[in-house]
């Protein structure tokens, strides 16, 4: 969660969003999903087709298998990153991919480090990661906080070292894009968050945007939503006291980042999603208090802003997911209980669409695939809470959610 600076207004100042022709792939809110396709280019003479695409065929999924992070890159093929409790640490990292929406699942190789959860501390001297995110079946990054790419799908993972914590990473287009934090594991520290970016297909990563030195933490989570050529950062870190809140109409323009005004006013700024390339919702967070917090989401179009609406009080503000038709909102929050919120009409409007009696263990990587189809994770993985997490995924607009086996 940021904490939002106060500000007199929450217009978009002079951000020239791109066209909405121009729109990018498929996204989902939390966990990035783009969708590929084949490409044939044709001259007068000669028609040159893509290589089809060659991945891993996958082997039977640990029967301890605990999922902690999910990613679709389509409405069929999606991969869940979470623990292998069968094995001897019992935080051993496991992969899974589905190729028929949930279906049936098999295991991929998963780099050598150990699963930390947003309530846990990486052990020291083991690389340890907590996130998910595919562009495609091929290219994937597995992070937070340490990095590790693959563009095989999976086959072989190589860690990349960008010199400080991964704490939040998204891909749109031909782009992936990585906020960084100077701090080493769970530590506090001084110093500049930065967002670093590369070709998504593979290549190294150029560091495009540094924000202003501050004292924050590598396991904070930053704001980053993408959607090509779109994108908006926040690179405030632990300061409360400054904004550090940047977008892009050019993700292709490296020097194309220009500071943007807090989306919330006098509150934290908790998510904020770019459905499309003309909108941006932002989850804003009041005071909390009794298991209760005021929530608003903000809608920016057009260089105004406007509240939206106001999601129920109940719980913590967590996690917000946008449908990329826009109409369809779902925010999830947590305290005493774990709430899944639902709009039909923007965020005008609210309905409580799941309540889970857990304890308030909370959701994480709540995204939308398609207009219809939506993910996220219920719970944590381990045993940090006692509860074993889930993966739930609806397939109409967030109206049910249903628990998806991996096995």
């Amino acid at each position: 969660m940021r904490k939002g600076s106060p500000r007199a207004g929450v217009a978009l100042a002079g951000l020239a969003m791109a066209a909405a022709a121009c729109g990018g792939a498929a996204t989902t809110s939390g966990s990035t999903s783009t969708t590929s396709t084949a490409s044939t280019t044709t001259t007068a003479s000669t028609t040159t087709t893509a290589p089809a695409v060659t991945t891993p065929g996958g082997t039977a999924v640990p029967g301890g298998f605990e999922p902690g992070s999910v990613t679709f890159v389509s409405s069929t093929t999606g991969f869940v990153i979470g623990i292998d409790s069968s094995c001897p640490a019992a935080t051993c990292v496991a992969l899974a991919r589905t190729t028929d929406g949930g279906a049936h699942w098999s295991a991929l190789p998963a780099p050598a480090a150990g699963f930390v959860s947003r309530l846990g501390r990486p052990s020291a001297g083991v690389p340890a990661v907590s996130e998910v995110r595919f562009a495609d079946e091929r290219d994937g990054w597995i992070y937070g906080p340490s990095l590790f790419a693959t563009h095989d799908g999976g086959a072989t993972w190589q860690q990349v070292d960008l010199g400080g914590s991964v704490v939040s990473l998204e891909t749109s287009g031909a782009f992936v894009d990585a906020v960084v934090s100077p701090c080493p594991g769970a530590q506090e520290c001084d110093g500049s968050m930065k967002l670093d970016q590369a070709p998504a297909t593979g290549g190294r990563f150029a560091t495009v945007l540094t924000g202003p030195s501050t004292r924050s933490g590598a396991t904070f989570e930053e704001l980053l939503s993408l959607h090509a050529p779109v994108g908006f950062a926040d690179l405030t870190g632990g300061d409360a006291g400054q904004s550090a809140v940047f977008a892009t109409s050019s993700l292709a323009d490296p020097t194309g980042w220009k500071a943007f005004p807090d989306p919330c006013t006098g509150a934290m700024v908790v998510e904020f999603v770019a459905p499309d390339t003309t909108h941006l919702y932002s989850l804003c967070g009041g005071a909390a208090g009794a298991g209760n917090q005021m929530k608003s989401v903000v809608v920016t179009s057009d260089g105004k802003s406007h509240v939206a609406g106001t999601p129920p009080p109940g719980g913590d503000a967590e996690a917000l997911a946008v449908s990329p038709s826009s109409d369809v909102v779902v925010v999830a929050a947590a305290s005493g209980a774990s709430s899944l919120y639902r709009s039909t009409d923007g965020g005008r409007t609210w309905t409580t669409a799941e309540t889970y009696s857990d304890g308030g263990i909370g959701f994480d990587d709540l995204g939308f695939t398609t207009s219809s189809q939506g993910v996220v994770i219920h719970g944590l993985p381990g045993p940090i809470t006692g509860e074993v997490s889930q993966l739930l995924m609806t397939s109409d607009s967030g109206a049910t959610w249903s628990v998806v086996p991996i096995a």
